[in-house]
């Protein structure tokens, strides 16, 4: 199973510790936070994204901006939402995009041009 949203950077605001920022990507009826730790990844406003959330690995990990993998930190029937984690790295998605609890998730963010 794959979901891939493709939208554009709406916000991006700092976070509460130093070196964060919380991006705001709309993509079409879905809305999508997460941070953005600085050296990590930068994002700004405007820029378009494709942000894509496979059960398999990508076979060209230089094709993205940032690829790692996770899993849902509460069940989306529970929350209402998508909550993903990579590494300690949130990601919310609005309304739930329908993974499953306890599954291995690829998350991959291309630039678009």
């Amino acid at each position: 199973m794959a979901v891939e949203l493709d939208g554009k950077v709406e916000a991006v605001e700092p976070g509460r510790l130093k070196g964060q920022n919380i991006v705001t990507v709309k993509a079409g009826d879905y809305t999508v936070k997460f941070d953005a730790i600085e050296g990590l990844m930068s994002f700004v406003k405007g820029e378009r994204l494709s942000i894509t959330f496979s059960e398999t690995k990508p076979e060209n990990l230089d094709d993205y901006h940032f690829c790692g993998h996770g899993y849902l930190v509460s069940p989306e029937s529970e929350v209402g939402k998508t909550i993903f984690s990579i590494w300690g790295i949130i990601f919310v998605v609005e309304p739930p995009l329908g993974l499953k609890d306890g599954v291995k998730y690829y998350l991959c963010i291309r630039k678009k041009r």
